[in-house]
């Protein structure tokens, strides 16, 4: 039986336009809390209103969440405890910016001052 040979690569050709792309950019914050309650538990969750703001007041919203309940519900942890928010990219001459939760009562999260870095990938301590 002769040796069968290996089909020709189909070569597609894709016009420069169709391959032009805006690249997608986030950023990355981990947040460990390390102040435990009374017996080395609490209660967490993340209210929609949690931006990244930067210098000039540009906020950006957060769009994904993990190890963290969203409001109203709430999640028991044990502290310490590390959950990630994923936000919007910051802008490209953005060096500093802020976390914030902008909740009406108080105990909502705030870093103040985080200096920007080439992974936009970061790890804050609450």
């Amino acid at each position: 039986m002769p040796p069968i040979a290996p089909a020709k690569p189909k070569i597609v050709v894709v016009p420069r336009e169709l391959t032009k792309t805006e690249e997608e950019r986030q950023t990355i914050v981990h947040c460990t809390l390390t102040e435990p309650m009374a017996g080395g538990f609490m209660l967490i969750r993340i209210w929609p209103t949690t931006f990244l703001i930067q210098s000039d007041g540009t906020r950006k919203k957060m769009l994904w969440f993990e190890q963290i309940a969203p409001f109203p519900h709430w999640l028991p942890v044990l502290v310490p405890h590390t959950f990630t928010l994923i936000f919007e990219g910051l802008d490209r001459d953005c060096s500093v910016f802020d976390l914030v939760e902008e909740i009406p009562q108080e105990g909502g999260f705030e870093v103040m001052g985080i200096q920007r870095n080439e992974r936009d990938v970061y790890r804050v301590r609450l």
